[in-house]
Parts: C-alpha cells; structure tokens; sequence
C-alpha cells in the first residue's frame, strides 16, 4: 500500500525490503540542498545499502549511467530537475520503492513532474511532507491520485473536492475524510515525539532605522509619489515602492551602489541596520548571560 510518511520512516522501508530479499532499486527525489542528508542518513540508518547520488554536468551525469548499469545499486539519490531532464535513464528500472522529498512539488496533476513520475514503474511510492495536506483539497487529492491512482482516478477530483468543501464546518464529515486518509497517513505530531519541548514563546520587539535606511526610505516614498493616486494602474508601481521598502527595511546595502568599497566585512554591516543593531545588542546580553551562569 502506498503511504504519504516521514524520511526515517522511508529509510526503515527501505531497510526492511532490502533484508527481505527485495534488493531495490529504490529510487529518492529530493531538492539538491537536502541530497547529501539523505546520503549521510542513508549511511547511518542503512549502512548495507549502495548509495548512488544522480547530479552533475551532463558528462559526470553520462559517467554515473553507465556506472549504474554496470554494477548493482539499491538507492539512486537525485532531484526533480534531473528527474525530468533524464527521464529516459530513469525509466530503464523497475523501482520496487519511489521516495518523493517534498511532496508539495506534485500537488498539481497536470504538472509535467506529476505525470513524469507516473510514468516510472513503480512497485510502492512513499511521499514526505511537512505541509498540511488537508489545507487544499485539490492539492490533496493529487497526492492521492499519485500514490493509489487506480483508487483515486484524475476524473474524480471535481467529485472529492466538492464533497469534502465543507469538511471544516461538519465534524462528521471531518471523521470521514480522516478514515479516507488513515490508510495512506502516517503523520507525526508533537505529542509523540516531543512530549517535553515548551509551548512556544513569541516576544515582539520593534526597533528603528538606521540614518542611512531613513535617508533611502524616504527617498523611495518621494520618488514616485503618483503612484499613490487612485489610478488603478499604479497598482504594479506600488507593488514595486513596497518590495523596495521591504528592502530598505531588511538592509540598505541589498540596493546596488550603497555599500562603500572596498566591500570588506565590519561594524558597518551591523550599523547599516536597525534590526541588526538590535540582534547585536540581544546576542552580547545573551552571552553576557551564559558566561554570568559559568561562573
């Protein structure tokens, strides 16, 4: 049965498969930043498995081809990008395991990576996220259309969506939808792996702006100022003042020109900006603190 379910728990599937005589391949698409987590926890929770990491230029892409047609491998690593680029590779295998990092890039079924992946042979797909499913039910109903197509056909999404509209208003129809769902959910919540982790605590500080960030701040607001009419086409130009703004806000130095040279490193990065003269003065009280308490 095909399960919506967190990485470790991908990796015991993949051990348990391996030690019952099914020896892959198993096939992981995750973003390129967490590849090489997936490596290391490969390494420490299935350290028989051969590992096989897909990235590259398209010559050490070719080289790893021809390595993995050559020699037996039980999990080939690779992203999304290259998954499409190199489809053709891909289909060459029969998968007996699809392990889908970040499930949320295939909540549209018409997407080409939907309907990439559907095509692959695969014997048991598995899908890991950490964002609410229930939060679209047509996203939703795509994950499951990708996991148990025969169950959940595409024809059907109008159906489901619109059955399942008011499932926030009706308890009852909040409790059918979970038993929908139970045998394709393995969810994790705080309860059962952080019992002793406190409430989070939210403490909001505001701070002001730097000379410099007032100086650009108000130079932004001058510069254009019929932007504020009521023109309904001067919505994009005060779209573009407020992402300005915003980075007036967030450091001067993101606008070309305004950083001096020679661009080293120093006080002035902090000065530039209120927020960071603010982290700066919690992070000194803050070990401040920490050596008070080692004494």
């Amino acid at each position: 049965m095909n399960t919506i379910c967190p990485l470790r728990r991908s990796l015991c599937w993949c051990t348990c498969q391996e030690l019952l005589g099914k020896k892959g391949p198993f096939l992981v698409l995750s973003p390129l930043s967490v590849m090489e987590n997936w490596r290391r926890e490969l390494e420490c929770f299935a350290p028989t498995l051969t590992v096989l990491c897909y990235k590259g230029d398209k010559v050490r892409r070719a080289e790893i081809q021809r390595g993995a047609e050559a020699q037996d491998f039980h999990v080939l690593l690779t992203t999304y990008e290259l998954c499409l680029r190199d489809a053709s590779f891909l289909r060459r295998w029969k998968w007996k395991v699809l392990v889908v990092d970040e499930a949320h890039r295939i909540k549209n079924q018409k997407s080409l990576l939907h309907n990439t992946l559907t095509e692959l042979s695969v014997e048991f797909r598995v899908l890991l996220t950490g964002t609410p499913i229930q939060n679209n039910l047509q996203e939703l109903y795509s994950l499951l259309t990708f996991i148990q197509p025969s169950v959940f056909t595409a024809d059907e999404t109008d159906d489901f969506v619109k059955s399942y509209s008011v499932v926030q208003d009706q308890p009852s129809l909040a409790a059918e939808l979970q038993s929908v769902l139970e045998p394709f959910l393995l969810r994790r919540v705080k309860s059962e792996v952080a019992v002793d982790l406190p409430k989070k605590t939210e403490l909001l500080m505001y701070h002001g702006m730097s000379a410099l960030q007032k100086k650009y701040y108000k130079a932004i607001l001058m510069k254009d100022l019929e932007a504020f009419g009521n023109d309904q086409g001067n919505k994009n130009r005060l779209l573009n003042i407020l992402m300005n703004l915003r980075k007036c806000v967030e450091h001067p130095y993101l606008f070309d020109g305004v950083e001096p040279e020679p661009f080293e490193m120093g006080e002035h990065l902090v000065e530039a900006s209120g927020k960071l003269c603010l982290l700066d003065t919690l992070t000194e009280l803050h070990l401040k603190a920490f050596l008070q308490m080692e004494i």
